[in-house]
C-alpha cells in the first residue's frame, strides 16, 4: 500500500474473506424476490412511459454562441438536462403532443429536416425503434463499477494517481472520519439536509429527487454512511448489498456544497466505501449512475476512483443525429464528447471539428478519456490525422482516430461509427 494512504484507517484483514455476503435461507429468497419485484417495477414503468411531445427548440449553442435548431422529441424525462447542455437560453418555436412513443422515427423522418440537431429520448421498449436507424444512441445513465481484488493493497493499484495522491491528502488533511448509522433520525437528517440539496444544486431543472421513503428503505435495509469531521456530519451516502456487490446509492453533502467548497468529503465517501466493502468481503463496488459523456465532472471523479463504465443502469436512450455539420452543431460535438453504444459494446467519441488531430491530442485523450469497459476511444476530424498522430494511435492504447475528410456526409459518418 502506497505511503499516501498510511495514515488511514485499513481493514482488519489485508485479505479479503471469500466467503458469501448474500444472505442464505429465507432472508436470501426475500433480497431475491425484492430485486426481481423492483427490476420488474421498473421495466413496467419504462413500458408504460408511452406519451411524448415533439418541440423545436432555438437559441444559441452554448460554447459556439452560433444560433442553433433543435428538434426533440420524447418522454420529457431528460428535456431539461439535453436542453441544458445544448443552450443557456432557448425559445421553443413549435411545439406537438400528446403524441406516442412509438411514432418516434415516423415524426422525427417527417419534420427532422427542419433541425440542425434531432434528439430524441425514449424509454425501453420504444428505443428499438430508432436503435441502428442513423442515431447515435447513448444510454440516458452509464454504471461504473470497481472490481475488488483479494489483496488490499492491490485495491489501490486500481486507482488512478490523483486518487492515490491528490485525493488521499485531502481525506487526511481535514481529518475525514466515518461512522455507519442505521437509525430513522440520521436517515432523515440525511434526506432532508444532504440529499435533496446536493441533487438540486448540481443538476437544477433536471434533477430527479428520490422519494423520503425509499432512501429510508435502502438506509435502513442496506447502512448509512456518515462523513465525520471534528465530530459534525459533512457528507453521507447510501450503501446498499446486491448479490455480491456493494451500491454506492446516494450520496449529499451539508448545505449540498459541491466541487472545492466540499472540502474532500467526496474522497472521503469512496475511500471510506471501498473499506467497508472490503472489510465485509464484497466483490465489487458499484458507483452507480453517470450521465454518458466523458468530460462529465461526476464520471471523471468515479473513473479517478477505478470505475469501469458499464450500459444497463438506465432504461432510457438519448438519441443524437445532427443532420448537418453547422458551427453550433460542431460547437456542441466539440465541448461534450459522448458515450455511445456501438453494437453490445460501449464507445467515446471525441469531436475535434476543423482541428487537424495531433499526437499530443492522441496521448491527451489516453490520460483523460481511455476508460475501463469502453471497447475504444474514437477521435473524430474533418481534417486528415498526419502520420505522427495515426504513430501515436497505434501506441495509445483504447485509441482510434476516425478521418471524415473524405466523407460525403460526415455527420452520418461520425453516428455511424
Amino acid at each position: 500500500m502506497s505511503t499516501a494512504a498510511a495514515a488511514l484507517p485499513e481493514p482488519r484483514s489485508l485479505v479479503r474473506s471469500s466467503g458469501s455476503v448474500q444472505p442464505g435461507g429465507f432472508a436470501g429468497a426475500r433480497a431475491a424476490l425484492e430485486r426481481s419485484y423492483w427490476v420488474g417495477q421498473e421495466y413496467w414503468e419504462s413500458f408504460t412511459t408511452r406519451t411524448a411531445s415533439a418541440l423545436l427548440v432555438c437559441g444559441s449553442e452554448r460554447h459556439s454562441g452560433e444560433p442553433l435548431r433543435t428538434l426533440y422529441f420524447g418522454s420529457g424525462n431528460h428535456m431539461p438536462y439535453v436542453l441544458g447542455l445544448l443552450y443557456d437560453d432557448y425559445r421553443v418555436d413549435e411545439q406537438y403532443g400528446p403524441l406516442d412513443a412509438w411514432q418516434a422515427r415516423r415524426w422525427l423522418v417527417g419534420h427532422g429536416g427542419a433541425a440542425d440537431l434531432v434528439v430524441a429520448d425514449l424509454p425501453w421498449p420504444y428505443h428499438h425503434l430508432l436503435s441502428q436507424r442513423g442515431f447515435l444512441a447513448s444510454p440516458a445513465w452509464v454504471d461504473q463499477k470497481l472490481v475488488l481484488p483479494e489483496q488490499w493493497g492491490a485495491v489501490f493499484e486500481c486507482l488512478r494517481n490523483s486518487a492515490r495522491g491528490e485525493d488521499l491528502r485531502k481525506i487526511r488533511r481535514h481529518g475525514l472520519t466515518y461512522r455507519i448509522v442505521r437509525d430513522e433520525q440520521a436517515i432523515r437528517r440525511f434526506y432532508s439536509d444532504m440529499y435533496v440539496p446536493h441533487v438540486t444544486k448540481r443538476f437544477g431543472d433536471s434533477a430527479y429527487v428520490e422519494p423520503e421513503w425509499k432512501i429510508q428503505y435502502c438506509a435502513e435495509t442496506g447502512a448509512l454512511m456518515e462523513i465525520l469531521k471534528e465530530g459534525e456530519i459533512v457528507a453521507g451516502q447510501v450503501l446498499f448489498a446486491d448479490r455480491d456487490s456493494l451500491q454506492f446509492l446516494w450520496a449529499g453533502t451539508s448545505g449540498g456544497e459541491l466541487g472545492a467548497h466540499s472540502k474532500g468529503v467526496f474522497p472521503a465517501l469512496f475511500y471510506y466505501g471501498i473499506l467497508y466493502a472490503f472489510e465485509r468481503g464484497y466483490r465489487s463496488v458499484d458507483y452507480c449512475g453517470s450521465r454518458p459523456f466523458l468530460s462529465d465532472g461526476i464520471l471523471q471523479l468515479k473513473r479517478r476512483w477505478g470505475g469501469a463504465v458499464h450500459d444497463g443502469w438506465s432504461r432510457d436512450t438519448l438519441f443524437f443525429r445532427p443532420t448537418r455539420l453547422s458551427p453550433a452543431t460542431r460547437g456542441f460535438l466539440t465541448r461534450c464528447p459522448l458515450i455511445a453504444r456501438s453494437g453490445r459494446d460501449l464507445v467515446g467519441k471525441v469531436f475535434h471539428g476543423d482541428t487537424a488531430i495531433t499526437a499530443a491530442e492522441v496521448q491527451r485523450a489516453g490520460q483523460l478519456y481511455a476508460t475501463g469497459g469502453l471497447r475504444a476511444v474514437r477521435l473524430y476530424s474533418l481534417q486528415a490525422p498526419g502520420p505522427d498522430a495515426w504513430a501515436a494511435a497505434r501506441t495509445t492504447p483504447g485509441i482510434e482516430l476516425v478521418d471524415l475528410s473524405t466523407e460525403p456526409a460526415p455527420e452520418a459518418k461520425y453516428c455511424a461509427t
